[in-house]
């Protein structure tokens, strides 16, 4: 199998939490920083990060690639989902919430549900899409993420 594709997004998500990591040393000494948004960020760029690297290793080690695709996508479907809930837990008022953010939150249940889906065995024959979908989701909410940050949008 070819493992370019989730290295590259696990390079890309890798690349965005160092260089935020250099933008929170200089504006750490201007004021507060972010901490909800920055908790979100961190979870949802090393979560692609290490679910990226995953499969390389769960496919070398599992003889059957469809059992393989099913553990991948349940543990990232249990792990999406607890990213989600954390952050609405977190999150002091969900109805101050952007529109953007609550848009971004809604659509993330599907994706969750597609991941949980494939974790218990349905949609098999697509679970490789399904993971794929995942991390590019994880990737772009890691960029909203950093671009709150980076452009100072409301501290949460």
């Amino acid at each position: 199998m070819d493992y370019e594709p989730f290295d590259t997004i696990a390079q890309v998500a890798a690349a965005f939490a160092g260089f935020v990591g250099v933008i929170l040393a200089i504006r750490s000494r201007g004021g507060a920083l972010p901490r909800l948004q920055m908790a979100g960020f961190l979870l949802t760029s090393l979560g692609a990060v290490a679910f990226a690297l995953l499969p390389q290793f769960f496919l070398g080690i599992l003889t059957n690639e469809k059992t393989a695709w099913q553990l991948l996508c349940g543990l990232f479907g249990l792990y999406h989902l607890w990213v989600f809930i954390y952050y609405l837990v977190k999150h002091k008022d969900l109805r101050k919430m952007a529109l953007v953010q609550k848009s971004i939150s809604i659509s993330s249940v599907p994706v969750i549900g597609l991941k949980l889906a494939a974790g218990s065995g349905f949609l098999l024959d697509h679970a490789l899409s399904i993971y794929h979908l995942g991390l590019l989701w994880l990737v772009g909410v890691s960029i909203f993420f950093f671009s709150q940050i980076l452009l100072d949008e409301g501290h949460a």
